[in-house]
């Protein structure tokens, strides 16, 4: 029989999710570890044309492509970012660097390397989240603070509880790293739903499809170790979208 594991309670959830969805406003104003061999696989939608933003290497491990990033950049040269944008951005740079440090941790305990390309994979993103923030003159304190260390103190909060609940066991890595995916999905979901436009939708679009193909290959990796997740923050149709 498959054991069913869950990774943090329903409240240590919320502290992640909960936090980056309630600061939105509609209101206007490269790694060295990159796979060589991939492929693009993820078109985006920028409103005059499909983009594809996202690259998958042999693992199934899934970033935005660093060329589809500077195409875009050059076709938003001079964009202003709106009040979403200062609230959304610094909480997804946030949010991606809180899986690049707990994959990385989980990985030195565990020694398992798909653990350290997903934690290249978010260390991608996060990148990619500050060139935006940069190039919108979005304010980049958050990006000066060391390894650990959030300024958003549920992310901070989330990362003391996930820590060690991910250095217990392998799976329970899977598990934490499952939610993290999730929540991250969740949370662009929102900003997406609540108008944020131009630049910041691109990423965010790229970054959701990419957290759910990674979320694909946490899954599976649970399965062959004969455990199943139950979905704590996406319902179980939408986990299944992106798992199945």
């Amino acid at each position: 029989m498959k054991k069913s594991l869950l990774a943090i309670s329903a409240f240590s959830v919320l502290l992640f999710v909960g936090a980056g969805c309630s600061k939105v406003s509609n209101a206007p104003t490269t790694s060295p570890n990159t796979p060589s061999n991939t492929t693009s696989v993820t078109e985006t939608d920028t409103g005059a044309q499909n983009v594809n933003m996202v690259e998958v290497d042999n693992d199934g491990i899934a970033t935005i492509s660093s060329q589809a990033l500077y195409d875009q950049l050059g076709k938003h040269v001079g964009d202003k970012a709106t009040q979403g944008d200062q609230m959304a951005l610094p909480y997804m740079y946030e949010s991606e660097k809180v899986a690049e440090s707990l994959f990385l941790a989980w990985n030195t305990t565990h020694e398992l390397p798909i653990l350290f390309s997903l934690s290249q994979s978010h260390a991608e993103q996060k990148n990619v989240i500050e060139i935006v923030m940069g190039g919108l003159q979005v304010d980049l304190s958050s990006a000066v603070l060391e390894d650990g260390k959030f300024k958003d103190d549920n992310i901070q909060n989330l990362y003391n509880k996930l820590l060690p609940i991910g250095n217990e066991m392998r799976d329970k890595a899977y598990t934490s790293g499952l939610l993290l995916e999730e929540s991250i999905i969740t949370n662009i979901d929102t900003y997406l739903e609540r108008g944020i436009d131009g630049l910041s939708k691109t990423i965010f679009e790229a970054i959701k499809e990419s957290s759910g193909k990674n979320m694909k290959v946490l899954n599976d990796l649970l399965i062959k170790d004969g455990a199943t997740y139950v979905p704590q923050v996406l319902s179980q149709s939408e986990f299944d979208s992106f798992v199945k």
